[in-house]
């Protein structure tokens, strides 16, 4: 429990964010980055730059919007992605973060638990890769990290648009 009930443990990783990833589409000062269509489904992608680095390794922030042009009566499926800088990705920052989400979500898909030794070489050799799977029934969503040469540290979020429903946003 936090000192004298002042601060609550995060429930959902929208919680671990100072950014609110709810309110992405209400704001003026995003950019659309990339539109493709394939097979009748739309893909958008939407990039913010954010003005602070959330958990000392994020700096943008892309929205990944699917639109179905067969599915009328569905919702969209949205993915969330947190790109972090090369010069800003710290063994340490990304402990951190992990075990943040450890202590939120708990064990992960692989009944891992905090950072361990194996995280820490699967990190310097850019290869770290965590994920859980959560959710319930049709709204299941993911929180993967994921560390390459090509890509960088990545938080992504798949099905946001489950996760929103689940905490009725």
């Amino acid at each position: 429990m936090a000192a004298f009930g002042l601060f609550k443990e995060p429930k959902n990783i929208i919680e671990l964010f100072t950014f609110d990833l709810t309110s992405f589409f209400t704001e003026e000062d995003f950019k659309e980055v990339l539109c493709e269509e394939s097979d009748g489904v739309f893909m958008i992608e939407y990039e913010k730059k954010l003005s602070w680095c959330e958990h000392d390794l994020f700096e943008k922030v892309v929205y990944r919007v699917f639109n179905d042009k067969k599915n009328i009566i569905g919702s969209n499926h949205i993915n969330v992605r947190f790109h972090a800088q090369g010069n800003r990705v710290s063994v340490e920052n990304t402990k951190n973060l992990i075990n943040k989400l450890h202590k939120t979500y708990g064990w992960d898909d692989e009944n891992r638990i905090e950072w361990s030794a194996e995280d820490e070489q699967n990190f310097n050799k850019a290869m770290l890769v965590r994920q859980w799977t959560l959710g319930e029934g049709k709204f299941i969503y993911q929180v993967k990290i994921n560390q390459s040469n090509t890509t960088g540290l990545t938080l992504t979020i798949l099905f946001f648009n489950n996760l929103l429903h689940l905490i009725n946003q």
